[in-house]
């Protein structure tokens, strides 16, 4: 697997949307962030966005890996490699929805823990409601971890 910058992600847009079902959302993170690529045997199979937020703190903004890849580390590999393009001592942060309990355990097990929540975050800023199984997304738990190799 190769893990390389991507200068067109909109050309990868339907995997962008596993992990963020709102265009205009992309839209408004993407331009700012820095965006990675896994590709095997030249097939992009995984992409993480990332941005600076403020001073020493980048926000994960999207992490997704076409299914037919999921549970291969794909996805651990991607995180791994933009926590070797940080600094040392910077904020890592992630956020996803309160029912996402396997983003959730994933996001722990790459060693990001509980920092705050933002209440009502995906009914605030997105039309339609995000459906994890039968449960709404409502709230987004951010994660963090300072990065120290």
């Amino acid at each position: 697997m190769e893990i390389f910058s991507c200068s067109n992600p909109k050309q990868f847009l339907d995997l962008l949307l596993l992990a963020d079902p709102y265009e205009p959302m992309i839209d408004r993170y993407l331009s700012q962030s820095t965006v990675l690529t896994a590709a095997e045997c030249g097939k992009t199979i995984g992409m993480i966005v990332y941005c600076p937020v403020e001073k020493n703190t980048w926000e994960i903004k999207n992490l997704a890996v076409a299914p037919d890849w999921q549970g291969k580390g794909i996805g651990k590999a991607l995180v791994n490699e933009v926590k070797n393009r940080l600094p040392l001592g910077a904020v890592l942060l992630v956020g996803t929805a309160d029912t996402s309990t396997g983003n959730l355990t994933f996001y722990e097990k790459c060693g990001f823990s509980y920092d705050h929540t933002i209440p009502r975050f995906f009914t605030d800023f997105y039309p339609e409601p995000i459906l994890e199984g039968e449960e709404q997304c409502i709230d987004m738990i951010v994660l963090r971890q300072i990065i120290d190799r």
